[in-house]
């Protein structure tokens, strides 16, 4: 850390430097006759402090009535949508909310009164009620003593405009709105205090508001007419990109501030909601009041209003274009690839943003000294630790409330010393930012070095694990990244043997301590002396192992080598004693790492060394990028697919057509997840599919595992399955983690001439589960997230004596449009992984079983037309004239030849966009060419099937616009073939 006289010296040559830059710049503005007193009396305003006065609601003057032209006036400033608003209420424990208005509220068929849990726009008796003056006027007279008569206004209008641009400054927690959305801490007026400078700067004139809890602020931008909201927010977000550069942000909630918060409406979809200012009854305590620089209220709070300019489009879109050097890739698209980005822009460092040198010191985190750094400077250290929150845009893409949740997550700090704390992972980005500007730069070494141990490697390396160590050591942080059964455990063992310094290794599952205990024992020779401790009543003991562990109460750390579980390194707001003693760190299945309980340990950790290890770095949350952060990039790869190619056996998927269908009056396209989950939950006709396959596995001398996300559906699995093998294993929560290990020993010890089948819950077989012998996998259940995909495949990638081939049950749920999706994300991930597709349980090795993208499987899918011998049914909901006309030339001579040639695609009246007419032209050019035309009304496969045997199935539109990202699997199969024409033709197919 800095000598505080180093600091003094340092800040007067800033000072000196800053006046000196000062008077500089006056003379270039004296000389070119541009006048600068004006603002810099505008900026003094606050330096002219005005005492806070403490009687706020007393220093406002009431107007004697408010009329109907006020009550215009006012509108005419918070001018949202009028087909519908919202209206305070107060439950009878005083907790307060917001809700749309309904003139059917309350009625037999609300439901809320039914006790349905479903969204005011999914009703179909939703009716919203008008907003008119009336109710403007009953908000500014503030009548009701709890606030009832409170509106908020929508301010997307649904042609995606809006009048005004609002950021709010209000607490938005889960459960905020019961103390009515009052900030807990002051670090709001900071942010205030600070938005409002920007716009000083950058000549607007904002309002300010200070809302009716007295902890929170409004501040508004008005405009003179309605302005599409897309150009309002990439205003907003180039204004705060200017303001970057100019005022210090420490925080990047106001990039998450804005309302409108989305360029354009979906549906039925009424926004984001804003309550009104000049609430009558709040207004008496000085609260939801317009304010000064000194967070007085104006005392006469309509000429505060009346007198703010109102922006013009114009002024918008001159700010942009000024402001394009920070602005230029402003996109404020809901569009996952194109969302908002502000660590993107001002990435760049500047030499000119520092005066000196920039200073580092190493600890729990990257510590900067922002004393002689500019504002621009200390915001663009900032942004490096900040990224978008991908659950913020999976949640808006479901229509799922993102009330509670952050656009932004920032994995910085602030601190009163004025260093600027950001991830260690990001180091190695931090120095080569500063080595591209040539800035110099001191580093500060404050890490735990740990102490040095008598430790030796009793083991030998594969190749792939050699150069994992070698990649990983190369540096003091970072994640392997290697797929099961890769070694990982051995490879720290090497890693702790090179480094030679106390180690401690953090677990998420306790499943995991004794692996880790056998493999530390196995690999590691430590020469050390055993630790002693002492009891509780005093008495000195000496440790039985040289290898500690923490779980729960138990504690047998020795301070040289130990396995902890996270969750027992903090109790009550304190960490254990020994956590910044250790020189090496490694977690364990770092892909949890994003998780609060482990993220806050390893922000606490001091170690020069933190590694991770995973098999599955992708998170289904997308949060990777915390770990990513907290542990350092990624260092070395061995992926599932080099795993797969090392083995030399065949990875084969077997997908399964079941004939589920949702019941009568189901909308698909509605369904909720539970609803679909449940379709197949309970369906005999379903799980005889299952366990007729799982029978035949077993008949071929195959050892499966079931796998079922439900407890019970494992359960009823089991008692259909437990008479049809030697050994039949359940598995599930409810039994104890004792009774789990008991379990795997039991199977452990069966003979490989018995047969064995393993039954449970996909949780259970995860992390950590070691049995060799399965070779068969049956996803009794969708999932689609590609980490949990390569889970479960890692569960029959462990080599075992005789293993010729894995093969994974796939059962296609195609009938259900969520499962089929779910499907088409798998199939993606098998390609990844690895693995190829079958035509059944005894699958000749071929190349002609494959998975192809959007971009590569046009050739080979014609080729396979080409060869028809007597028929081709594709089937493709959308269709385009550009394909369409590109099939009736490919197949011409076909059809000629006697080939009888199908299509199944939606009626023109069902697609929803496009003109009709347009659709039955195609659909008439396809029958003037010989094509046989099945039409159908809502659900529609996407596949080929040509001569009863070869399939493509996938989700590829074969008649439309390919998408890259699109998945479509080629297999030959006489039976795929004929479940894909039984689904779309029924038993006269």
């Amino acid at each position: 850390m800095r000598d505080p006289i180093e600091n003094v010296t340092r800040l007067q040559k800033q000072l000196n430097n800053l006046q000196l830059e000062n008077q500089v710049l006056k003379n270039i503005l004296d000389k070119a006759g541009l006048s600068y007193q004006n603002e810099l009396a505008s900026i003094r305003k606050k330096d002219t402090k005005e005492d806070f006065d403490p009687e706020q609601g007393k220093r406002i003057v009431y107007p004697k009535e408010i009329t109907d032209r006020m009550a215009k006036l006012f509108f005419s400033f918070f001018w949202g949508r009028t087909d519908v608003y919202a209206k305070r209420n107060v439950n009878k424990n005083g907790e307060a909310a917001y809700y749309p208005q309904c003139d059917n509220f309350w009625s037999d068929n609300c439901h809320r009164k039914l006790n349905t849990h479903i969204d005011c726009k999914d009703c179909k008796y939703c009716s919203y009620t008008r907003l008119d003056l009336s109710t403007i006027l009953t908000h500014l007279r503030g009548n009701s003593y709890v606030a009832k008569d409170v509106i908020g206004v929508y301010p997307l209008f649904s042609d995606g405009t809006c009048r005004f641009l609002v950021f709010d400054f209000d607490n938005h927690e889960k459960n905020a709105e019961k103390r009515d959305f009052a900030n807990t801490d002051d670090t709001w007026i900071e942010e205030v205090e600070a938005m409002r400078d920007i716009c000083t700067l950058n000549g607007i004139e904002p309002l300010v508001e200070r809302s009716r809890s007295g902890k929170g602020a409004h501040i508004w931008i008005f405009f003179d007419k309605p302005i599409s909201a897309a150009v309002v927010r990439k205003f907003g977000l180039a204004l705060l990109d200017k303001g970057a550069e100019q005022v210090n942000l420490k925080s990047f909630n106001y990039y998450d501030r804005m309302l409108p918060a989305q360029d354009s409406l979906e549906n039925v979809a009424i926004g984001n909601l804003i309550a009104l200012p000049l609430q009558g009854r709040a207004l008496k305590d000085g609260n939801s009041a317009f304010v000064d620089g000194n967070w007085n209220a104006y005392p006469d709070q309509w000429n505060a209003l009346l007198s703010k300019p109102k922006l013009s489009e114009e002024f918008l879109e001159n700010k942009i274009r000024e402001w394009t050097f920070t602005a230029d890739d402003l996109e404020a698209s809901s569009d996952e690839e194109n969302r908002e980005k502000p660590w993107d822009r001002m990435k760049n460092f500047a030499k000119s943003d520092v005066d000196g040198k920039m200073d580092i010191t190493l600890s729990n985190g990257i510590y900067v000294d922002s004393t002689n750094l500019k504002p621009a400077m200390q915001n663009k250290i900032r942004r490096m630790a900040a990224f978008s929150n991908p659950v913020f845009y999976k949640n808006r893409a479901i229509g799922t409330s993102n009330y509670d949740t952050s656009r932004w997550i920032y994995l910085g700090k602030d601190h009163l010393g004025g260093y600027i704390q950001i991830p260690r992972g990001l180091q190695d980005e931090l120095i080569a930012n500063i080595d591209k500007a040539g800035i110099e730069y001191t580093i500060d070494d404050e890490r735990q070095q740990g102490r040095n141990i008598n430790v030796e490697f009793n083991g030998e390396l594969r190749p792939e694990q050699n150069k994992a160590l070698k990649e990983l050591t190369k540096h003091d942080n970072g994640i392997l990244h290697a797929a099961t059964a890769f070694g990982k455990t051995v490879v720290c063992s090497a890693v702790i043997a090179e480094k030679k310094v106390n180690t401690l290794i953090l677990l998420e599952s306790s499943a995991l301590i004794e692996q880790w205990k056998d493999a530390l024992n196995k690999f590691l020779i430590i020469d050390e002396e055993l630790p002693q401790y002492k009891t509780k009543t005093g008495r000195l003991r000496t440790r039985k192992s040289l290898i500690g562990t923490l779980q729960g109460v138990h504690d047998s750390m020795t301070g040289i080598v130990d396995i902890a579980m996270v969750g027992s390194l903090c109790k009550k707001g304190e960490f254990h004693n020994l956590l910044n003693d250790y020189g090496l760190v490694i977690i364990d299945e770092c892909h949890h790492s994003a998780s609060e309980t482990i993220a806050n340990v390893l922000k606490e950790v001091k170690a020069r060394y933190v590694y991770g290890v995973t098999a599955t770095p992708k998170r289904g949350d997308g949060l990777e990028k915390i770990n990513y952060m907290l542990i350092g990039p990624i260092r070395y790869s061995y992926t599932a697919k080099e795993k797969a190619m090392e083995q030399g056996i065949q990875h084969l998927v077997y997908p399964r057509f079941t004939r589920t269908v949702p019941p009568r009056g189901v909308l698909i396209g509605k369904m909720h997840p539970n609803e679909a989950y449940e379709i197949i939950h309970n369906n005999d006709i379903r799980d005889e599919q299952i366990v007729e396959d799982v029978k035949n596995c077993v008949s071929a001398g195959r050892t499966p595992v079931v796998l079922s996300r439900y407890k019970d559906h494992s359960e009823k699995l089991y008692e259909r399955l437990k008479d049809y093998a030697d050994h039949v294993f359940l598995m599930t929560g409810n039994n104890s983690k004792k009774e789990h290990k008991k379990i795997l020993e039991q199977m452990h010890q069966v003979y490989k001439a018995e047969s064995l089948i393993l039954i449970a819950t996909g949780s259970l077989v995860g992390e950590g589960f070691d049995f060799p012998r399965l070779d068969t996998l049956f996803m009794a259940t969708p999932v689609s997230f590609r980490g949990v995909v390569e889970q479960y495949a890692g569960r029959l990638n462990r080599d075992y004596a005789g293993k010729e081939n894995v093969i994974i049950y796939d059962y296609v749920d195609n009938h259900i449009t969520m499962f089929n999706n779910m499907y088409m994300k798998r199939l993606k991930a098998y390609k990844q992984i690895g693995y190829e597709i079958a035509g059944g349980l005894h699958n000749d090795k071929q190349t002609a079983n494959a998975i192809y993208d959007g971009d590569n499987y046009a050739e080979n899918y014609h080729k396979d037309l080409l060869d028809a011998n007597k028929n081709i049914i594709i089937s493709s909901p959308a269709i385009s004239g550009t394909k369409v006309y590109e099939l009736i030339n490919l197949l011409k001579e076909k059809q000629l030849s006697g080939v009888q040639i199908t299509i199944v695609t939606w009626a023109p009246d069902s697609y929803g966009f496009g003109d009709a007419s347009y659709w039955m032209q195609l659909h008439e050019e396809m029958r003037k060419a010989g094509f046989y035309i099945k039409t159908v009304e809502e659900s529609c496969e996407r596949f080929a099937v040509i001569d009863q045997e070869v399939v493509w199935y996938g989700n590829i539109n074969l008649l439309a616009k390919d998408k890259v990202d699109d998945s479509i699997m080629r297999v030959l199969s006489k039976e795929i073939a004929s479940e894909l024409m039984e689904i779309t033709f029924g038993d006269n197919g």
